[in-house]
C-alpha cells in the first residue's frame, strides 16, 4: 500500500510535501534562496544520477536498448547540434516547457502508483477528473508564468507561449474547478457516500493531487517575478523522486516471493540495519559519480561540456518517461 510507510509517504512524497513548499516560499520571502540554491545544486545532480542507477541496476540497455541507448545519444546529438549552431534561446524553451511537463507528470505518475496498488480508477469520472487535477494545474502555471515573464526564463531569454490575460485567466480558472470537482466527488465517495457504495480510493492518490495544485500554483506564479520560487518546485520535485527511486530499487528485496514466505523468520534489528545501509550505499554510488562530476566540470570550465550538461537533464525527462512503466519493470 505504501512506498515505507503512512506517515513517511505523506511527508517526504505526497500531501505533506504543501507545508514544505509553503515553508520554503515563506523562508526565500524573509531570508532570500541561498540555502535552496545549494540544496537544488546537490539534489539535482543526485537526481541525475538515481535515473542512470535503475537503468543500470534493472539491466534496462539489454532489454530496452532503443529506449535507453539509441534516443539518448539522439537527444545529446540534437542538444549539441543546437548549442553550437547558436541557438541557445531554442534550448532554454525546451529546457523549460520541459521541465513543466516532466515534473507534472512525475507527480502523475506516483499518484497512479499508489492508484494501482488498490485496483485502478474505481470509475470513468474518477479517471477523467484525477487526470484534469493534474493536467490543468500543470497547463495553468506554465500560461502563467509566459503570460507575467514572457522574457526571461531563470535569467536567460526564451520563447514564451504567451495567449494573452483571457485565456490565462479562463485555464487558471478551470484548473480550480477541475480540482476542487474531483476533490468534491472524492468527498462524496469516499465519506458520505451518498447512496452510492463506497469505493477505496489511495489517500496517497489524493494527497500528491494537492501537493501538485500548491506546488504550481504557486512556485510558477511566484517565480514568474522571483526566479528563487521555482527553486522551490525543483527541490520539492527532486526530494520526491530520490524518496520513490530509493523506495522502488528496495521492493525486490523488501518482497519476497510467495512460495518462500513459509520459511521467512524474523530479522534480527541489527541485520536489518545493516541491509539498509547496504541498499543506500549502493542506491547513491551513481548519485554521487554524478555530483562529483559536476563538480568536476564546473572546476575544469571547458566549454564543450556545457551542451553535454543540458543534453543530460533532456536525457533524464526522456528515460524517467520510459524506466518507471509497468512494461519496463516487466523486463
Amino acid at each position: 500500500m505504501w512506498l515505507f510507510s503512512r506517515r513517511a509517504d505523506f511527508w517526504i512524497a505526497c500531501g505533506g510535501a504543501s507545508a514544505a513548499i509553503l515553508a520554503a516560499v515563506a523562508l526565500i520571502l524573509f531570508r532570500g534562496d541561498r540555502e535552496l540554491d545549494a540544496i537544488d545544486f546537490v539534489l539535482s545532480e543526485f537526481h541525475l544520477g538515481v535515473t542512470y542507477d535503475a537503468v543500470l541496476r534493472r539491466r534496462l540497455w539489454h532489454h530496452r536498448p532503443l529506449d535507453v541507448l539509441a534516443i539518448p545519444l539522439a537527444i545529446l546529438a540534437l542538444t549539441y547540434i543546437i548549442s553550437l549552431g547558436g541557438h541557445g534561446v531554442l534550448l532554454t524553451s525546451i529546457a523549460m516547457y520541459a521541465a513543466v511537463w516532466h515534473r507534472g507528470r512525475q507527480n502523475l505518475g506516483i499518484a497512479r502508483f499508489y492508484q494501482r496498488q488498490v485496483g485502478g480508477p474505481v470509475s470513468r469520472m474518477h479517471d477523467v477528473l484525477f487526470r484534469g487535477a493534474v493536467y490543468l494545474p500543470m497547463l495553468a502555471a506554465a500560461l502563467a508564468y509566459t503570460h507575467i515573464a514572457p522574457r526571461e526564463y531563470e535569467g536567460a531569454p526564451y520563447l514564451a507561449l504567451n495567449l494573452g490575460a483571457e485565456p490565462t485567466a479562463i485555464v487558471g480558472i478551470a484548473a480550480v474547478l477541475c480540482v476542487g470537482a474531483y476533490l468534491a466527488w472524492l468527498f462524496l465517495r469516499q465519506f458520505i457516500g451518498a447512496g452510492l457504495p463506497k469505493l477505496m480510493i489511495h489517500p496517497g492518490e489524493w494527497w500528491i493531487v494537492l501537493a501538485h495544485a500548491v506546488a504550481f500554483g504557486s512556485s510558477y506564479a511566484l517565480g514568474a517575478s522571483n526566479a528563487s520560487f521555482l527553486l522551490v518546485l525543483a527541490v520539492h520535485h527532486e526530494v520526491q523522486y530520490l524518496y520513490f527511486a530509493y523506495a522502488m530499487a528496495r521492493r525486490p528485496a523488501s518482497f519476497p516471493p510467495a512460495t518462500r514466505i513459509e520459511k521467512l523468520r524474523p530479522t534480527p534489528l541489527r541485520s536489518k540495519w545493516r541491509a539498509d545501509l547496504k541498499h543506500a550505499a549502493a542506491f547513491l554510488t551513481w548519485p554521487v559519480l554524478g555530483f562529483a562530476g559536476a563538480l568536476a566540470g564546473g572546476w575544469l570550465q571547458l566549454t564543450w561540456l556545457v551542451p553535454l550538461g543540458v543534453g543530460g537533464l533532456f536525457c533524464h525527462y526522456w528515460l524517467d518517461a520510459r524506466i518507471w512503466t509497468r512494461r519496463a519493470f516487466q523486463n
